[in-house]
């Protein structure tokens, strides 16, 4: 939505408040009202990405003003909070968006996020099992990635697998997957299997310190000496140290 149309979206919706307003014997029906929520939500969420929280804090207000109990306005109001940094608030919101809506595998995913970030990786698991026991979750490939990624914080490199690999079915060409699991199969001594997962990193992927670093190690391990003379070439050429920069 370009910014023209999102202030003829917002103004279109603060005058349908107005309007309620100013005639209060003009009830909104329950789905009128969702219909206002739905938009204030869909209003905070693009607030929230052009970083203007100001107003992406009306929306979520006024969403939670037609309808408390919605489990998506709550969840919005924790991710609101959790980039404020105000890390109470965001999860007593989550905590509340989960427990108004349990199969609300957006917000129990989010709220997974959320926990690692806060290094509690087994309640953020938690989390993203709840997630993933909703059939009609639309992306399910999200919660066993960030699963995978959390529990590799924890060193707990097999299980982090596990999920890593359950990610890979939904997505075979996610960047993160590719990279996460070619990590793991480092550290657990599978040489082979890490390069062939960093060579398809690197075929869906742009070259990164880290990618590259991480395939030098591999090939170190391997005895591939050409292929790491080739990876540390493309290292020092495109990411020069400083100290080589005149």
């Amino acid at each position: 939505m370009n910014v023209r149309a999102l202030a003829i979206f917002a103004l279109a919706a603060t005058l349908l408040v107005a309007g309620c307003a100013s005639a209060p014997k003009k009830r909104m029906s329950y789905e009128q009202k969702q219909r206002l929520m739905e938009t204030n939500i869909r209003l905070a969420e693009e607030y929230m990405i052009r970083n203007k929280l100001d107003f992406a804090m009306e929306r979520v207000e006024q969403a939670l003003a037609l309808d408390p109990d919605s489990s998506r306005a709550n969840n919005m109001m924790a991710l609101l909070q959790w980039q404020l940094k105000q890390y109470d608030k965001a999860e007593d919101y989550f905590e509340r968006a989960v427990d108004l809506d349990p199969r609300n595998s957006e917000a129990q995913n989010n709220y997974g996020v959320f926990l690692c970030e806060r290094g509690r990786v087994r309640g953020a698991e938690e989390r993203f099992k709840k997630a993933l026991k909703n059939p009609l979750y639309k992306t399910p490939g999200d919660a066993y990635l960030n699963a995978g990624l959390c529990l590799m914080k924890e060193k707990a490199y097999d299980e982090a697998a596990g999920y890593l690999r359950q990610a890979l079915k939904y997505n075979p060409h996610s960047s993160a997957g590719l990279l996460a699991m070619a990590k793991v199969s480092y550290i657990n001594g599978e040489y082979l299997r890490a390069r062939a997962f960093i060579q398809r990193h690197m075929a869906v992927s742009k070259d990164t310190p880290e990618s590259l670093k991480l395939a030098i190690k591999i090939e170190q391990a391997l005895g591939g000496r050409n292929a790491e003379a080739s990876y540390r070439l493309r290292l020092n050429s495109k990411f020069p140290q400083k100290k080589n920069k005149k």
